[in-house]
């Protein structure tokens, strides 16, 4: 290591700690390595360590030229900009950072030869002037994301400053991996490795992850070597369960003054929930837990919106939120202003938001790996616990909780599945690849895409069918035939500068949703809101942003004009997709429901005692669980993995069938319309389905009726495939999943000349194109990925039908005098906004009185339990 770097770790690092003791020599043998460590174990400077020393070698060499050298890669802008904030730090203090207008650039031999290091972060926030200069003093460092890395590797301006570069760091990689943004980082990689002069050494960091080898495959691309630095295991975690509930489900406004209550004893908190809507709810309802904040008087020409105030408790953060607002609330939580924030899934990954004391999960995470990432942002130093708290909302969650806490004991943790070569992703990078009048022959560019692990299997005849349709051939309806690269049937080239502008504008993989602008009455924008649900607002509706209630003042072609408003919201919060638990932890919850129901045969003690042995808990949770189990038993029975079961009702005058698989979301989901696609195509009936992670329901039109032989055998192998086609045919899903195919692909462009096309016009023209699509060329490149899209990964069609193959004869069919405990949550899947959530107490609280009716037992004491003090969780090894 160079001196000046290595004075700098022995005066502020001391002994290094166990992932840079083990990485760094794998930098100096020039490996590429995965490194796998908890947050705050220093694995990020283990990364850039190597890199900084580098950087000091060529400076005294005379060597440092104004090329790129290191690119470092982050899902989040945000991560970014706090790396190259931290990591000029050390840079400054080994005496190698640029200090902006001190340093002039020394031509010699018709290069440039400089003495300081830049860094420089370039995303789609960088202002153009920035961007210019990049180009003109292009950072040694580079701090970027996927899609701004995809737009320099295609600029010939750019190309030429990538040429050096020697180290990529992808940061938080388990993030990544698994999607199609992962899928098109690989190709970028192969891309940017044939600009350089030397192979690239990869680094990948992540918290946690699984599993090692793929990860580390996938980064390092095929056929080539990468270490695994494995040390998961080094900090200790403590997670608690608490049920603030006496009956079967808490309401949100319970929630939130529990929340409120276990922020007190702690200096910092933070708060996740599931969706961006709870998190404008729970947060509402926090600050209405305690006194009025006082209030300050402001300038007259601050926007109303933005009053401040002398203790503003509790902070609002997630993606609809404009960016000055989210950062303003990470910098009043590092600096203690703010005591609390109340987030969605926006924090999970490593921006910095200071030391956090305590860690609050509303209903559970969804999974092990979203456990470990939220409950790992306390107590983020060497040495410290981090302390989490999942608050349950119904006994759902506790059985959830305890369940996620066992598998993270034992180790399991989800597995990252790569995406197997998108062809969408496939045609934008093609495109990409094609400067004008450059020429890349098939053969090359197919030896190229096969280097990246997502398209190791790439078959010649899918590249060879992009560039068909990306140039202009091919079969099918005129509205599928663009013209954005040039092909002669052995080479691709590009044409210009018009479908090279398609590329620039529309760069990148994920979604786009289309939402509507909401700003303050002086023009200070506050965030967005989905189109659908913008649409619904009236003049003088209420809803929740940031946080706070804000009546709607104008509805123009801008946007929405707000102002702040004392009550409470008149119409319901945006709506978001819950995510399905994965299949460990789905079969996890099935091991513990049938466990309880085995042990309750030798009596309750037995139950707790099971419950204390195998899931370390006791006390009220546990009774949830145990009178969960035995009135689930004493109305029907518990399912298994083998033994599905299904149950009968009268709902609204429609009968409904509750199927109980235990099989996790997705697979319900794949379960649910194969069955209605098999009533529909042998009884005629359109059915309502509904799913959840326990199962799935099938709602008959009124007046109509099956026996229940019929119910029975729709869980049938026999014709698996054709009737979970025609399920999805008849309904909105491919139809929507095409749109985003289509705009990665190149084929509906989001942007043109400069201007978003509203997404009304998208739907329509997407739905049109895929309608034709459909009927004349199947085997369409972006056809065929929309069905894999949906079918393998919103969907689980082979996770179905393997559940379906493992069945040990047809579902047992149960006529309950009253809805079981195992199907409220089913039942009330559809209650997912968080004003509606309400309802879904309340429905759910009189399906419980019913079953309490129904089995003779006593109503549990309604008063309103206190939280119990949280320092008994149970001690985990932080994964």
């Amino acid at each position: 290591m160079h001196p000046d770097v290595a004075a700098w770790c022995d005066a502020h690092l001391g002994t290094a700690t166990p992932p840079q003791a083990q990485a760094l020599p794998l930098a100096a043998a020039g490996r590429n390595a995965l490194i796998c460590s908890p947050t705050g174990t220093g694995k990020t400077l283990a990364a850039f360590l190597p890199v900084m020393s580098r950087l000091a070698v060529l400076r005294d060499a005379d060597e440092l030229l104004a090329r790129t050298y290191c690119v470092y890669v982050s899902p989040l802008r945000a991560l970014g900009y706090d790396v190259e904030h931290n990591l000029r730090r050390p840079l400054r203090e080994m005496g190698i950072l640029e200090r902006p207008n001190t340093e002039r650039a020394k031509r010699r031999r018709g290069k440039i030869r400089e003495r300081f290091v830049r860094t420089g972060v370039r995303t789609g926030d960088t202002p153009v002037e920035e961007r210019r200069l990049m180009i003109a003093r292009p950072p040694h460092v580079l701090l970027t994301t996927p899609e701004s890395l995809a737009l320099m590797v295609a600029m010939e301006s750019y190309r030429a400053k990538l040429t050096h570069v020697e180290t990529v760091i992808v940061d938080e990689v388990h993030a990544l991996a698994g999607s199609k943004r992962g899928a098109h980082l690989a190709l970028l990689l192969e891309s940017l490795e044939e600009l350089t002069r030397v192979p690239l050494r990869r680094i990948g960091l992540s918290a946690t992850v699984a599993p090692l080898e793929r990860i580390a495959a996938y980064l390092a691309g095929t056929e080539r070597d990468c270490a695994v630095v494995d040390c998961r295991g080094l900090r200790e975690m403590k997670l608690d369960v608490v049920a603030p509930f006496a009956g079967a489900m808490a309401p949100l406004t319970q929630c939130a003054r529990t929340a409120y209550a276990l922020t007190q004893d702690v200096r910092s908190t933070l708060v996740f929930t599931n969706v961006r809507s709870q998190a404008e709810r729970i947060a509402h309802e926090m600050e209405q837990a305690g006194e009025p904040a006082e209030e300050i008087a402001v300038p007259e020409n601050a926007p109303r919106t933005e009053t401040a105030r002398r203790d503003r408790r509790i902070g609002v953060h997630h993606s609809a939120l404009e960016r000055n607002v989210r950062h303003r609330t990470e910098a009043e939580l590092r600096s203690g202003k703010l005591r609390t924030v109340v987030c969605s899934s926006s924090l999970e990954l490593g921006v910095d938001i200071g030391y956090i004391d305590r860690v609050i999960v509303l209903g559970g995470a969804r999974g092990m790996t979203p456990t470990l990432q939220r409950v790992g942002r306390a107590g983020h130093r060497p040495g410290a616990v981090a302390t989490g708290v999942v608050l349950a909302q119904d006994r759902d969650d506790v059985v959830e909780a305890a369940a996620t806490r066992r598998c993270i004991r034992d180790g399991v943790i989800e597995e990252i599945v790569v995406p197997d070569a998108p062809l969408d992703v496939l045609a934008q990078w093609v495109v990409g690849s094609c400067a004008p009048d450059k020429r890349v022959a098939i053969a090359d560019a197919l030896a190229l895409a096969r280097r990246a692990y997502p398209y190791r299997k790439l078959r010649e005849d899918d590249l060879r069918a992009c560039a068909a349709y990306l140039s202009g051939g091919g079969v099918g309806p005129e509205e599928a035939h663009v013209r954005r690269i040039g092909s002669d049937g052995e080479a691709v080239y590009g044409l210009g500068r018009e479908p090279s502008s398609a590329y620039f504008e529309n760069v990148g993989t994920i979604p786009d949703e289309s939402t509507i602008p909401v700003a303050a009455s002086g023009g200070h924008g506050i965030g967005r809101l989905d189109e659908s649900f913008a649409a619904s607002l009236r003049e003088g509706d209420v809803f929740l942003l940031e946080g706070r209630a804000l009546r709607v003042k104008e509805i123009g072609p801008r946007g929405l004009q707000v102002e702040p408003h004392a009550g409470r919201p008149t119409v319901p919060q945006w709506s978001s997709h819950l995510k399905g638990i994965p299949r460990a932890l789905a079969a996890e919850i099935d091991v513990l429901r049938n466990g309880v129901a085995d042990a309750l045969r030798g009596g309750t003690q037995a139950a707790f005692e099971y419950l204390r042995r195998r899931y370390a808990l006791d006390g009220v949770e546990a009774a949830h669980v145990v009178r969960y189990v035995a009135q689930q038993l004493a109305l029907s029975a518990v399912p298994d993995a083998r033994h599905p079961i299904v149950e009968i009702y009268r709902m609204d005058e429609r009968q409904t069938a509750v199927f109980h698989t235990g099989a996790g979301r997705r697979i319900n989901e794949t379960l649910a319309r194969v069955a209605g696609a098999r009533l529909h195509r042998r009884l005629r009936i359109n059915s309502t389905l509904n799913t959840d992670d326990n199962g799935f329901l099938v709602a008959l039109p009124r007046r109509k009726h099956v026996h229940d032989a019929v119910w029975a055998s729709l869980l049938q192998l026999d014709g698996f495939d054709d009737d979970l086609l025609a399920g999805l045919r008849s309904g909105w899903l491919l139809r929507q999943q095409f749109r985003y195919v289509a705009n990665t692909g190149l084929l509906v462009l989001r942007r043109a000349a400069g201007r978003s096309i509203r997404g009304g016009a998208l739907r329509w023209n997407a739905a049109k194109i895929f309608d034709r699509l459909w009927e004349a060329d199947r085997d369409f490149p972006l056809v065929r990925e929309t069905v894999r899209v949906v079918t393998r990964e919103l969907l689980d069609a082979p996770g179905a039908r393997a559940y379906l193959e493992g069945l040990d004869g047809e579902p047992r069919v149960f006529h309950p005098a009253a809805a079981t405990p195992f199907t409220f949550g089913i039942v009330t899947s559809s209650f997912g906004d968080s004003v509606v959530m309400d309802d879904r107490a309340s429905m759910i609280e009189a399906l419980h009185e019913r079953v309490l009716a129904v089995l003779g037992e006593r109503s549990p004491d309604s008063s309103e339990p206190l939280p119990r003090a949280v320092n008994d969780g149970v001690q985990l090894r932080l994964l």
